[in-house]
């Protein structure tokens, strides 16, 4: 009886065990690598002018849209391709390199412009690269700047394509980053090229498609890159008429682009101030009353140099100082020896720059003569920094508000960063639109830091935007006219007798 019901387990138990199978699946977890889905851009441009009206006879001649045969036919491509272009520029984000040291990019910029049937025109500095696409039949020659390199910045954005890339800074590793949008650039001239390069037959002229390395920070004894750009001779040898460039700015929502008022940005000039303390061993925090102390010194001098705008200047003038470093102190127990401070100030007006200076001078002299420190003063003196031509910008303004409407044209910040595209302005006429990059309740974060997230969808704005500005010029009967600046003559210096 005990063997029978021993049997009967047996049997059943191995009647409730499932079949053998050979392709059997394993129950171990595989983990899925976190995709980050292309957005859906809703985003969509007037593509129909508007109707006329009463109105209509208020609105200034020069925001009255501009008509184009091409701007329909052109964003359908846009349309079909803009998926294409986000890939891009999250390749492009998260491959980022420093300036001067943009390698990799540039062999990615030749092997994708290549696949357009753009071939590379010429070398710029040690990393740019140049393209030129040629039209169906004469006309001017429209040349357009992205820049390439990326910025000493460790990025906080945690998204599958957020940059992993690793540099030099100052002989330190450090974590680089497209902190500047540099890689929404370069995906926006890559578009372009990509929409233009299908519409070859309707094209006028020529198209050089410019990719400037250093077009942010460089190192230490380095140059930035447009004057590279412009020592090499290439904006002359291809023969450019004009010269535009699209930068973003996270103070504007996306679907919309500033323009810089009266096409002037505000000037940089950067200043520096060391004051010494007492250097002996005596001096420590015990006996503060046997020495100077450079920080107290120096802490009071910042607060009087962040009054001398609002105290000094009126409403009408436009002057914006900052303190952004501060170095003092060898340990907590002793007396700084020296403080060290640095800072800039921006301006619209050359004589504004002056009177800062003076100021900032007087200030520093009054402060080093009550106590009693020795105090060195440095100024790096900035240009004007003009951004566009003044004619050239105005007439694309009807181009813009026939591609964004009329509300999508706003005033930019006069004092805003331009980079180093003002170093153009004194070559050739240009022109510089900043891009909204921010949603409407999602602000991107500041230029240069680590938070800065553009919406993707600027991409597409700016291939739209880049496109009817190229076509408008390029089939325009009455282009801007252009009078070069005169030379400036120095004076000969007298010998002495």
């Amino acid at each position: 009886m005990k063997r029978f019901k021993l049997a009967a387990m047996i049997i059943l138990l191995l009647g409730c065990e499932a079949p053998y199978e050979k392709n059997k699946v394993s129950r171990t977890r595989v983990k899925k690598k976190k995709e980050n889905p292309l957005p859906d851009l809703p985003w969509t441009p007037p593509l129909a002018l508007p109707d006329k009206s009463d109105n209509d006879e208020q609105i200034p001649r020069y925001l009255k849209p501009r008509p184009s045969r091409f701007s329909t036919k052109m964003w359908k491509k846009i349309q079909r391709h803009q998926d294409e272009f986000i890939t891009i520029r999250r390749y492009l984000h998260s491959h980022p390199e420093l300036a001067h040291r943009e390698v990799k990019t540039a062999r990615y910029l030749i092997r994708i412009m290549k696949e357009l049937g753009l071939k590379k025109s010429e070398t710029i500095g040690l990393t740019g690269v140049s393209f030129v696409l040629e039209g169906n039949g004469p006309g001017p020659t429209v040349g357009v700047l992205a820049g390439m390199d990326g910025l000493p910045v460790s990025e906080k954005n945690k998204k599958p394509f957020s940059s992993r890339s690793y540099g030099y800074w100052l002989g330190k590793k450090v974590k680089v980053s497209h902190a500047y949008g540099k890689d929404v650039e370069m995906a926006t001239l890559i578009g372009t090229a990509k929409i233009l390069a299908s519409m070859r037959k309707q094209l006028k002229g020529k198209i050089v498609f410019i990719f400037q390395p250093a077009s942010t920070k460089v190192q230490p004894g380095e140059k930035m890159g447009a004057p590279q750009v412009i020592s090499s001779g290439v904006l002359s040898r291809l023969g450019l008429n004009i010269l535009l460039h699209l930068s973003l700015d996270p103070n504007i929502v996306v679907g919309k682009v500033g323009v810089p008022v009266g096409a002037v940005n505000g000037g940089l000039t950067h200043f520096s101030i060391r004051i010494r303390g007492t250097r002996n061993r005596i001096c420590s925090g015990n006996v503060p009353w046997k020495c100077i102390d450079p920080i107290a010194v120096g802490t009071h001098l910042v607060q009087e140099l962040l009054l001398i705008p609002s105290r000094k200047f009126g409403p009408d003038h436009q002057v914006v100082l900052n303190v952004g470093k501060i170095n003092a102190g060898e340990s907590a127990h002793l007396m700084a020896s020296s403080f060290t401070l640095e800072g800039t100030f921006q301006w619209l007006v050359p004589s504004d720059r002056r009177r800062m200076m003076r100021l900032i001078r007087r200030q520093v002299r009054g402060s080093s003569k009550a106590s009693g420190t020795k105090v060195k003063l440095d100024f790096k003196k900035g240009p004007q920094l003009n951004v566009g031509h003044k004619e050239l910008t105005s007439w694309f303004l009807r181009t813009l508000a026939r591609s964004l409407g009329r509300k999508g044209v706003v005033p930019a910040d006069p004092l805003a960063d331009p980079g180093d595209f003002v170093h153009y302005h004194k070559q050739l006429p240009t022109a510089m639109f900043l891009l909204g990059c921010s949603k409407k309740n999602n602000y991107a974060g500041k230029r240069g830091t680590g938070d800065f997230d553009p919406d993707e969808e600027v991409v597409s704005v700016g291939v739209h935007v880049m496109a009817n500005l190229i076509m408008d010029y390029l089939h325009s009967s009455d282009p801007p006219q252009y009078t070069p600046p005169k030379p400036v003559k120095k004076k000969a210096k007298l010998e002495n007798p």
